[in-house]
């Protein structure tokens, strides 16, 4: 290859790279934005397991849906019913009790000033220090026009700590919607042997805008090669399917009634 062709390519490279970081610096304000907004929702999550047979087609085995709602001001996912089917009358209860239990512990919690914010694992700031990434083009999603980024883990770099060891296991794919910089699909394909999901396992996501407000999960796949120390789990399947979305304050949060 000649000395020039290299040099245009090593310079398209770096415009990639330095476009790819500028857009994800958008994405960390606009996310944070968004997770505010987005917490004001509530909504029905389906989840469904499948297991996959020896011919490798996915069966399913049974679904879950649980009402996404907020307690003493923080999600809470309550179990409403299986396989499609309300929760016979006992099981219910024990949702009930335990979503009673949950309320009296948060509000204890609260006063004894021991809440503390939740933090992003695998956080924006992770792809700027740990990963090579680049814009590698754009797509139309929904209508809408987002820029596509590959990252992945930086080459030689020694993970300084379980953190990094995780979050170093994934190679990930970033679609990011190019008027409100906020993500629109993501892609994680694991690559490393430091988490229990074994290589070539993979987990996506794809968000909406909701009520012209803020954007939310409505769906997700996890296909996963599970390990638990020696024991070593065929693979598995599960889909994630949101809906009934509404606006919610969380300043008027529920509550079970004055703790005991």
């Amino acid at each position: 290859m000649r000395p020039l062709t290299l040099l245009i390519l090593a310079a398209a490279s770096g415009w990639a790279a330095e476009e790819a970081n500028g857009i994800i610096k958008r994405l960390t304000e606009a996310q944070k934005q968004n997770d505010s907004l987005a917490g004001e929702y509530t909504y029905a999550a389906e989840t469904a397991y499948f297991t996959y047979d020896k011919a490798g087609h996915p069966n399913k085995d049974r679904s879950e849906t649980h009402d996404i709602m907020f307690v003493e001001g923080i999600s809470y996912s309550k179990l409403t019913a299986r396989n499609g089917k309300p929760l016979e009358t006992r099981e219910a209860a024990k949702e009930e009790k335990k979503l009673q239990q949950t309320a009296e512990e948060r509000r204890k919690q609260r006063q004894a000033n021991l809440f503390h914010p939740s933090v992003n694992m695998a956080s924006n700031d992770d792809l700027l220090a740990l990963f090579d990434n680049r814009l590698v083009g754009e797509e139309e999603i929904r209508g809408r026009k987002a820029w596509v980024i590959e990252s992945t883990p930086r080459p030689g770099h020694r993970p300084a700590n379980d953190h990094e060891r995780q979050v170093l296991s994934f190679r990930k794919k970033l679609w990011i919607d190019e008027s409100d910089n906020v993500l629109v699909k993501t892609l994680d394909v694991v690559i490393g042997d430091h988490i229990f999901m074994k290589p070539g396992s993979m987990v996506a996501w794809e968000f909406s805008k909701i009520g012209e407000a803020a954007w939310l999960p409505v769906a997700g796949v996890v296909d996963a090669h599970l390990q638990f120390a020696r024991f070593i789990k065929p693979y598995v399947r599960t889909e994630y399917a949101n809906s009934r979305f509404q606006k919610f304050d969380v300043k008027s949060t529920i509550t079970m009634g004055p703790p005991k």
